[in-house]
This record gives structure tokens, C-alpha cells and sequence, in this order.
């Protein structure tokens, strides 16, 4: 009887266990960029044209973002002007200059 009892118990434990890894949220879909204040608003706005991580591959000061940026704006990038200015700051903080 005992065996039953434990043998219930890790049936139980595997199916809270295996429940709990699925409620999990998905993968996040853009690992190149780290967390920070203005990355949704910066993903949501440029990948509107291309993929969000070809910022990774740049390393630029705010005003080589903002540059960049205002570029992008001038190309059709629809955001607000206090999101873009969200969005230098957060590629200013996440891919600055090599030092």
C-alpha cells in the first residue's frame, strides 16, 4: 500500500513539474538585444523595415544613434517623436562605442 502511495506521489510531482515548464512564457524571440528601458518600443518600431538585431551589430554614441535614428524616421520609421528618442536612448545604453 505504501508503494502505492508513493508511487502516486512522484506521478503527481512529474505532472505539476512538466505543467509548470509549459506555463512558462516563450523563448524570447530576440536574444541579441538586452533588457532595458525602450527595447519593445524599439523592436515594435524597426522591424517595421528589418530584422531589430542589425542594431547589435552597430556600437555608436547617442548622437551616432540619434543620426541613425532620424535616418530611419526620415525613411518611414512610424513612431512617435518621444519614442524615438526611447528608442536612441535604449541603443545608446545597449550597443555603445568600443572603449
Amino acid at each position: 500500500m505504501r508503494g502505492r502511495y508513493l508511487a502516486f506521489a512522484l506521478v503527481l510531482m512529474a505532472g505539476l513539474t512538466a505543467g509548470a515548464q509549459t506555463s512558462q512564457a516563450p523563448s524570447d524571440e530576440h536574444p541579441k538585444l538586452p533588457a532595458g528601458a525602450g527595447r519593445e518600443v524599439m523592436i515594435r518600431v524597426c522591424s517595421q523595415c528589418h530584422e531589430p538585431e542589425n542594431a547589435a551589430d552597430q556600437q555608436l554614441d547617442e548622437k551616432g544613434w540619434k543620426t541613425l535614428v532620424d535616418d530611419m524616421a526620415s525613411k518611414g520609421a512610424d513612431a512617435t517623436e518621444a519614442e524615438l528618442e526611447e528608442i536612441v536612448r535604449y541603443l545608446a545604453n545597449a550597443f555603445p562605442p568600443p572603449r
